[in-house]
């Protein structure tokens, strides 16, 4: 296979923070690269540094000659008030230069990317369909390697499915950073893990992420075997250094030496070994409540102005229960878990909450985050102390918990990574006693360490959870029962979400298979005019003159007076994809026509 990138020993310093040191790998032709690593390791740096919008502090970025990379960025920023395809187009132009071309890409990536829709104003768009736009722009420049970050973040669940089919059959390499296993699992080739603690900077394996779990505890096997026997052959030479061998000889000498360098490498082997052992200590206090009953909805009915999205749901939910809510976006499940908490009362039915219910709630959006704020102001409100399980903590013992670093305690919150973030979110909410948790997209940026111990977490809470996420593996640990929403109103219960992911592929087909009956039926109804009757009898000559033209034109690209000049050869181009698209209309035309007229007769 051929190289297409090669990273030579670079490093990189982000603030005070040492993210990679002589780090080296390179990524070749075909390789569909998943890359996975602890909150704050670097993978969206890293991912910059391979798009080329960074550059190292030491070492090098190679790629091969004129490779072509698309990047698309965890967060896309777009302030346009053009339609899509406008604003796709010009995008282009910087890339593709003919204008008829880049209108075509446009047209054709923004279509395979889901949109219907292609004059929908882009300051419109919702986080998932600007990452869509995104992807678009990124697949329409035809990359050699596609660069992407958390490309499901935002997504609802046809996204994330399209997205994952697409990346299946992609024929170009692809790296990308991504928390969903499942998503990981079906679409990689190659894992690498990065994380400074791994003797190369990384840990990688040609497989699929569960393949690569077996081979990283394989190697974990090796790395403490390996701690093991130079334990014991340190052992020997510490004995002998004791015994005051005298240094009088080159061979003593070169001992001594050896002695004190594998000293220094067990060290390194041992501070590996007991690092990669340590996860974050989640724990949740709940209040032991003993009720059987926690939250109970009768006859339920909720709206949103006059739209109706839940209709008369009746459902019963107490303690070690966890609900998974699924459904598309703006199926109403956020405004039914503003309904349930009795943050809104645009319902009608009944709702039934224990006394003094304590129920807590996870934003995704992380709204009440104080960016000002260091950890420790933020976890200890202005105090070194908390209060956890009754009992009194220091701050930094709480957040160690979490795996936040003494050192980190005086960073503000805005300097922290977005999974950071997310998991000092999660550490505050935590410190509250709970008898309900309302969990809305929870592993949305936290690394996937911390995504299994929350999952361990969760399962061992005493009380009721309550889950909207777009991470499957995540549901199928957790859940032991989904309530679906349509947003039209009807709702369903199931005991696996596989049955309900198998229903929508199924109802999805269905809905195609009505759609093209119906424009079958059209067509057959559809009578040729007088007028196209006329054209009928023309349209053979008129394609016949198009090609001719076509052909005068694309002999111009060979003439050597044309392809010298280059105002010459941009006006030939353009031409000769002018001509293209007219032979393709009136080919389009006239195969229209000959149907019409089949169903006439």
């Amino acid at each position: 296979m051929s190289l297409l990138v090669s990273v030579n020993h670079i490093e990189k310093t982000m603030g005070s923070k040492l993210l990679f040191e002589d780090l080296s790998f390179g990524i070749s032709e075909g390789e569909k690269i998943g890359l996975i690593g602890p909150n704050g390791a670097g993978k969206s740096t890293l991912l910059r540094l391979l798009a080329g919008t960074e550059t190292p502090d030491q070492g090098e970025v190679n790629r091969r000659k004129n490779l072509n990379i698309s990047f698309v960025a965890q967060e896309p920023l777009f302030e346009s008030t053009l339609g899509a395809q406008s604003y796709l187009k010009e995008k282009l132009q910087s890339f593709y230069h003919d204008p008829l071309e880049c209108d075509v890409k446009a047209a054709t990536y923004l279509s395979i990317c889901g949109f219907s829709d292609l004059d929908i104003k882009v300051d419109t768009l919702s986080g998932g369909w600007k990452k869509r736009l995104a992807l678009a722009y990124a697949f329409a420049l035809e990359p050699d390697l596609l660069v992407l970050d958390e490309p499901t973040n935002h997504m609802d669940w046809e996204g994330i499915l399209w997205l994952e089919s697409y990346l299946k059959s992609y024929k170009k390499s692809f790296i990308l950073v991504s928390h969903d296993r499942t998503f990981l699992d079906n679409v990689t080739n190659r894992i690498i893990e990065i994380n400074r603690l791994y003797r190369d900077g990384f840990l990688a394996f040609p497989c699929s992420y569960q393949q690569f779990l077996s081979k990283k505890e394989d190697y974990r096997r090796t790395q403490i075997a390996l701690q093991d026997s130079m334990s014991n052959k340190a052992r020997r030479e510490v004995e002998w250094l004791r015994s005051n061998a005298q240094a009088r000889t080159t061979k003593s000498t070169a001992r001594i030496k050896e002695a004190h360098a594998l000293l220094d490498d067990l060290e390194s082997v041992k501070m590996r070994n007991s690092a990669a052992q340590s996860k974050a200590r989640v724990e949740i206090d709940s209040t032991e409540r003993k009720s059987k009953k926690l939250i109970e909805l009768k006859h339920v009915t909720v709206a949103f102005s006059a739209k109706t999205l839940v209709q008369d749901l009746s459902i019963s939910m107490g303690p070690q229960q966890c609900v998974g809510l699924l459904g598309h976006n703006g199926s109403g499940k956020t405004s039914l878990l503003k309904v349930i908490q009795g943050k809104a009362d645009n319902y009608t039915g009944e709702i039934f909450r224990a006394d003094q219910l304590k129920i807590v709630y996870f934003d995704q959006k992380r709204e009440d985050l104080p960016l000002d704020e260091s950890l420790m102001q933020y976890l200890g409100d202005g105090s070194d102390y908390t209060i956890f399980k009754g009992a009194s903590i220091h701050v930094a013992s709480y957040a160690s918990r979490f795996l936040f670093a003494s050192d980190k305690m005086q960073l503000k919150i805005s300097q922290l990574s977005g999974g950071e973030q997310a998991r000092l979110l999660i550490a505050k909410l935590l410190l509250q006693p709970a008898d309900v948790l309302i969990l809305d997209e929870p592993t949305n940026d936290l690394d996937i360490d911390t995504i299994e111990i929350l999952e361990e977490t969760l399962r061992a809470f005493p009380g009721l959870v309550l889950v909207v996420s777009h991470d499957r593996y995540f549901l199928s640990q957790l859940c032991d029962r989904f309530l679906a929403l349509d947003g039209q109103g009807a709702w369903n219960m199931y005991a696996e979400m596989e049955q309900w992911l198998r229903e929508k592929s199924t109802r999805s087909s269905s809905t195609q298979d009505t759609i093209s009956a119906k424009k079958e039926e059209s067509k057959k109804k559809v009578k040729l005019s007088y007028k196209d009757k006329l054209r009928l009898e023309t349209i053979e000559q008129d394609i016949q003159q198009a090609e001719s033209d076509l052909e005068q034109a694309s002999e111009k690209l060979s003439n050597p007076d044309v392809i010298m000049d280059h105002i010459k050869l941009q006006e030939a181009t353009a031409s000769v994809a002018l001509l293209q698209k007219k032979v393709d209309d009136l080919y389009a035309l006239w195969s229209e026509l000959e149907a019409k007229q089949d169903a006439s007769t």
